[in-house]
């Protein structure tokens, strides 16, 4: 059998191919989803399940699994393990990728201690998904493959999506070669490995993190309309400035988070202004507004607080305001079995790991309402994430996939007796 070694020398080359397609001279990569840089990845993602004896397949909103059989159980149960592919603008090179690479190189090792005769498999399916536009930067909303796939999205509001330039997700799947019919059978449990995005590992000194339940989360956007006028003649009092209005609202939003003592995080990541002129009062404003919090009261009142200042604000800037979207994503919390189990596992092999909640969102929490599902957490170097400067080290990467070796043989595996 292959070493432990010679399997993370392995891992770390996935994730180094992987990395390559639309990287760019900041260090980070432009990889948004169904682009043709990601066309370039999946590519390399079905070449390689067709090298290593997976078998590919592809559902009609371009999820990708590589489905190898590990087992001669006659239950036909299936483990499913994976991540996304698809990067923010000028992201990092590992918020993902490195999720995928574990999954393969990880069912590579479970079929070679199976097939010793070492252990035996209570499945008989182990697959790697690779999960369409997670990260929600070209399509909104975000866990778009994995929301179809756990049926919390009807496909055909999934396909009729469209990106800023006005193509739809159906129309980029059928330009990059991705849009399959194939129909995968439902897992009976998912797990994903990511890298943390936040600092708590890093404070806690342990390599590892187990987690056991999600922030919720309140996304909204916003269209803010007013009037169009030049900014020279036209008096200050005598103006619709959608603009103003916007900055009014990215400065409540941040208010409401600060004034909750660490209990809520908050945003406005993105904004158009129209026409974006240096002498033209804008027009129209569109917010992207989220509130994170483990509260669900929170944040609905935080939503609340929200709407009654646009009431007072629109009296005062006399411009309209209109929701023209509304995402909850309720707190998630994780199967406790499982969550158990893998503590349990890392606790015999003497691997540190820290019980964590997560506050970004990942695919896992889409397929927990489907199965019991586990995320674990590797280290990202100062908690950054999003950004060039995201970074898991090679001693991070070899303590994760023991890690979630240790788990998932622990989940996947028949108990010696």
């Amino acid at each position: 059998m292959a070493g432990i070694t010679i399997r993370i020398k392995e891992l770390i080359k996935l994730i180094t191919h992987l990395g390559v397609f639309g990287a760019n001279r900041q260090g980070g990569v432009n990889r948004l989803a169904l682009s043709y840089q990601d066309k370039e990845a999946r590519d390399f993602l079905c070449n390689w399940f067709q090298e290593n004896g997976f078998h590919t397949q592809i559902d009609s909103v371009g999820n990708i699994f590589g489905v190898l059989e590990i087992g001669t159980s006659s239950s036909q149960k299936v483990f499913m393990c994976g991540s996304h592919l698809d990067s923010q603008p000028n992201g990092g090179r590992f918020d993902g990728i490195l999720g995928v690479a574990f999954a393969c190189i990880v069912g590579l090792s479970l079929k070679e201690i199976i097939d010793s005769g070492e252990r035996k498999s209570l499945y008989r399916y182990y697959v790697v998904a690779c999960w369409t536009s997670e990260e929600g930067a070209r399509f909104q909303p975000s866990l778009l493959g994995s929301r179809v796939f756990s049926r919390n999205m009807p496909l055909e509001v999934a396909l009729n999506l469209t990106d800023s330039n006005g193509v739809s997700v159906e129309t980029a799947l059928t330009e990059i070669g991705y849009k399959g019919n194939d129909i995968t059978n439902q897992p009976n449990h998912y797990l994903e490995v990511h890298i943390e995005q936040g600092k708590f590992l890093e404070a806690a000194g342990h390599p590892i993190g187990v987690v056991y339940a999600s922030w919720g989360t309140r996304k909204i956007n916003l269209s803010i309309k007013g009037k169009m006028d030049h900014t020279g003649p036209t008096p200050m009092d005598q103006r619709f400035d959608a603009l103003v209005a916007a900055s009014n609202i990215i400065i409540k939003v941040n208010e409401i988070a600060e004034l909750s003592s660490g209990r809520m995080y908050s945003s406005v990541g993105r904004m158009d202004i129209y026409p974006n002129s240096p002498n033209t009062v804008a027009e129209k404003a569109n917010l992207w507004i989220e509130f994170r919090s483990a509260d669900e009261v929170g944040l609905d009142a935080a939503e609340e607080e929200l709407r009654i200042f646009i009431t007072k604000l629109r009296e005062k800037t006399r411009c309209s305001f209109e929701e023209t979207n509304r995402e909850i994503r309720q707190v998630v919390k994780f199967d406790k079995h499982a969550f158990n189990k893998v503590c349990d596992a890392m606790n015999k092999s003497k691997i540190p790991h820290l019980k964590m909640t997560t506050i970004a969102g990942h695919d896992a929490l889409q397929l927990q309402s489907i199965c019991p599902s586990t995320l674990i957490f590797v280290p990202s170097k100062d908690g950054i994430s999003h950004s060039p400067n995201e970074f898991t080290s090679e001693i991070d990467i070899k303590n994760g996939f023991e890690a979630s070796l240790v788990a998932i043989s622990a989940l996947i595996m028949k108990t010696n007796s």
